[in-house]
């Protein structure tokens, strides 16, 4: 009996992890664009709010309260910078790791003057 359990559990650890994905915490997620350079990278203001909602940061829809920081809010403000602004933006938020983004209040309900990269946006247009 002591045999067959033994036999299951290696079977069991053998496969461990086949079948798993590192989502938010895979080598894009963790080392950004600029550190591992195989990431793909989408360049705009949508692709740089979705990595924020992939690492956990924002969520992708605040559930009715316009006071909340998600994905559409993000989209907006960062569309509101002058074009140096966004890029600069996006660049940090790319190459940024995912735990080194995570503000109070992640993802729920993050504060978003914490999310240091949208500091240098500047003004809007």
């Amino acid at each position: 009996m002591k045999s067959w359990l033994f036999v299951l559990l290696a079977l069991g650890g053998a496969c461990g992890g086949d079948d798993t994905s590192a989502g938010a915490r895979g080598q894009c997620a963790e080392g950004g664009q600029l550190n591992s350079g195989t990431c793909p990278v989408d360049h705009t203001a949508e692709g740089a709010c979705s990595y924020l909602v992939d690492c956990g940061v924002i969520p992708i829809s605040s559930s009715g309260n316009d006071n909340h920081f998600d994905w559409g809010a993000c989209v907006d403000e960062i569309e509101g910078f002058i074009t140096t602004g966004q890029d600069l933006v996006i660049d940090c938020i790319e190459a940024s790791s995912c735990d080194s983004l995570k503000v109070d209040g992640s993802p729920d309900d993050p504060n978003r003057n914490e999310i240091q990269c949208l500091h240098l946006g500047g003004g809007g247009n």
